[in-house]
């Protein structure tokens, strides 16, 4: 055993000594100064490069800024005139600025500055500055902009050049792509169709295959916001209500919601046994809001096939519409192994019927715990 120990003690020390000695070798090989110098070249090349790039950029930006410097100076005459409501008949553009106009980043420079422009002014001031855009012969490169092929966010940026300038007789080539496979694109393009057409664009809905984020839906009820003359699209509801794409029936739901369309109950009620769980969520939030006598009803026969919170939605809605006729059944939720349930239901039947708060307490002196502490809840809050 001795023999043995001494044998791999010498073999582990032998091992560590020539590891040693080929580490100091490779430390000593490339700490030597035909290393150190080709490693002093190497990162001086790098350094060079690094310079060279920061240059070229700063060469670029320089070169820009003083492009669109000579923009900005030959377009705010013309933007001063503009708001002053001089009429573009009386307004000559120069022959420097078509010149320039050739130049690609001074040309978006100006369509930016347009399109801020006619965010800021509306009536006249508003016109005259499509007027510009159109003079200025800028269209055609959104139309450009709108056919490319390689690039998404060139052709979203087309597209959002064109609704915003108001040019409606793109309007077919901006539809063409409401379901466009990328998501910029046709976020882009549904928008430009409604804020182009207002109610009536909403025709897209009838076509599109892919999902609508919430963000787009907030946007697209956010542009319908801005016509005043609301528009009666009930007849187009129930179609969209069937969709097979999840999101269009939730974003048709949020317009029964938004204009209170409660000619189409009916088809919001099929709604609650729809397959997809934010279809239900939102028939509902949507059922709520247009509510009628027997909405309480509606809500406690789907009551047990949904979701905790959507359960815990209902009960907190039925707390401003339950009548006498939901007490049996709110009674029965007491039970609920639950206990948010039980808490909820409480504070509706004490809302809802007369001898809620007397069940209550007789609930409280069987079983204090924890009817006794939920009655006392309930007694705060009514």
């Amino acid at each position: 055993m001795l023999l043995l120990f001494d044998i791999y003690h010498i073999s582990f020390h032998s091992g560590y000594y020539l590891l040693n000695n080929a580490v100091t070798r490779t430390i000593a090989k490339y700490l030597s100064p035909e290393y150190l110098i080709l490693g002093a070249e190497v990162l001086g090349i790098l350094i060079a490069i690094v310079v060279t790039a920061i240059y070229v950029y700063l060469f670029y930006k320089k070169r820009n800024f003083f492009y669109t410097e000579r923009v900005r100076n030959l377009l705010e005459p013309m933007i001063s005139h503009i708001i002053m409501e001089e009429s573009m008949d009386t307004i000559q553009i120069p022959q420097k600025m078509s010149r320039i106009l050739n130049h690609p980043v001074a040309r978006q420079y100006i369509v930016d500055e347009l399109i801020r422009c006619k965010k800021n002014f509306s009536g006249f001031v508003a016109q005259q500055v499509i007027i510009l855009y159109e003079r200025m012969e800028l269209k055609k490169y959104s139309l450009q902009k709108v056919a490319d092929k390689t690039s998404w966010h060139v052709k979203a940026q087309g597209i959002q050049e064109l609704y915003m300038m108001d040019q409606h007789d793109a309007l077919k080539m901006i539809y063409r792509n409401t379901n466009s496979k990328n998501e910029f694109v046709r976020m882009e393009a549904q928008t430009g169709v409604i804020h182009l057409t207002g109610f009536p664009g909403l025709r897209f809905l009838d076509v599109i295959s892919y999902p609508m984020t919430e963000w787009q839906q907030l946007k697209l009820l956010e542009q319908l916001r801005l016509y005043p003359e609301k528009q009666d699209i009930s007849d187009k509801i129930p179609k969209w209500l069937q969709s097979k794409n999840n999101t269009v029936v939730v974003f048709a739901l949020k317009l029964v919601d938004e204009y209170q369309l409660f000619s189409v109950r009916k088809y919001v009620i099929n709604c609650l046994v729809h397959p997809a769980y934010q279809v239900r969520s939102q028939a509902l939030k949507t059922m709520i809001r247009v509510e009628d006598e027997t909405t309480p009803v509606v809500l406690l026969g789907y009551f047990n096939k949904e979701s905790l919170s959507d359960q815990v939605f209902i009960l907190d809605a039925l707390r401003a519409i339950a009548t006498e006729r939901e007490a049996g059944f709110l009674q029965k939720l007491l039970d609920h192994e639950n206990d948010m349930i039980k808490l909820k239901a409480a504070i509706v039947l004490a809302a809802c019927s007369a001898k809620g708060l007397d069940i209550l307490e007789k609930r409280g002196a069987e079983q204090p715990e924890p009817y006794y502490r939920i009655y006392r809840h309930v007694k705060t809050v009514k």
